[in-house]
């Protein structure tokens, strides 16, 4: 059988699979501008604010930021050393952390305000994920105004809407047929077929994966992207078991990904492993280039992949 014919089964398979077994998607990642106030006085309290090596974060606040004699903004940031950028403005902090962080870390940080009016600080607890980062919060220290509470109000309702539909799409694919029947009564399947694309030579491995990636394949249905990975463990390393998965473009837009799929852990033993992302994508939304990144639980080992194009 051509290897086209035999990636397009694969892909069928993988399809009807999920189809059938009409797993919750993991839930998605907040993107979005986020919202936090601050109370006039202390609560012991402190938020927390996710950050990953390689991502921006920025708080933008309400209020000048406290500067010293040579005119620095007075940044208390634990481990300062791990973070390739520290970029302190007039009432914004941008953190641009290095890969010496590692997932799990909790770190402190606290910045003054220039006019000393209650609260006269801010502190935060940074977060370090292998992935998700927190973009930007808009910190808060007077009242907000109604246009910050009809922004959120409208993100909130967005999502809210997007959740129902999902729900709605999830129960559809439980209660309908499975194999090509579902993928037909689910929308998946048209006159199209599933498209293949090999990528194995075409994409860039980070130097600090944790796997070796063997082979790549990409694949289309009708609402539905899918990337397969054979991997495999170096000598000696721990397994491995991908627990999330990322595809993102350039622009930073992010596919709406399911659970990952994986036959079992990546063992020790140089054992070829099958991994699967899917996403729900339509045809524009899943114009590449894109990269995929994968993670682990606990240590947070990561494998990632650029250049991720689908037929």
């Amino acid at each position: 059988m051509p290897a086209s014919s035999s990636a397009a089964l694969l892909a069928l398979t993988l399809l009807m699979g999920t189809t059938a077994s009409a797993e919750t998607p993991a839930p998605t990642w907040n993107a979005g501008v986020r919202q936090l106030e601050l109370a006039a006085e202390p609560t012991g309290n402190e938020p927390e604010v996710h950050i990953s090596p390689g991502v921006s974060t920025t708080l933008a606040f309400d209020a000048e930021l406290l500067r010293d004699r040579e005119g620095k903004a007075m940044v208390g940031l634990e481990k300062r050393e791990s973070f390739v950028l520290v970029d302190a403005g007039q009432a914004t902090l941008r953190l641009l952390p290095s890969d010496a962080l590692k997932s799990g870390e909790r770190l402190r940080l606290m910045v003054r305000f220039k006019d000393g009016a209650a609260p006269s600080f801010a502190a935060f607890t940074l977060v370090v994920h292998p992935v998700r980062a927190e973009r930007l919060l808009e910190v808060h220290r007077a009242p907000r105004t109604a246009a910050s509470y009809q922004r959120e109000a409208t993100e909130a309702k967005a999502e809210a809407q997007r959740c129902q539909e999902e729900l709605e799409r999830e129960r559809a694919e439980r209660e309908g047929p499975g194999g090509l029947t579902g993928l037909i009564a689910a929308g998946q399947l048209d006159n199209v077929g599933v498209a293949t694309r090999r990528l194995t030579e075409a994409v860039a491995k980070s130097p600090g994966n944790t796997l070796v990636t063997l082979e790549v394949y990409s694949y289309r249905a009708a609402g539905r992207v899918v990337v397969t990975l054979v991997m495999e463990n170096p000598q000696g390393a721990q397994p491995w078991s991908a627990v999330g998965a990322m595809l993102t473009d350039r622009t930073g837009m992010e596919l709406k990904v399911l659970p990952v799929w994986q036959r079992g852990f990546v063992e020790t033993d140089r054992t070829r492993q099958h991994i699967v992302v899917e996403a729900v994508a339509t045809r524009e939304e899943a114009q590449g280039p894109f990269t995929l990144k994968l993670w682990e639980a606990g240590a947070g080992r990561t494998v990632t992949l650029s250049g991720i194009s689908f037929p």
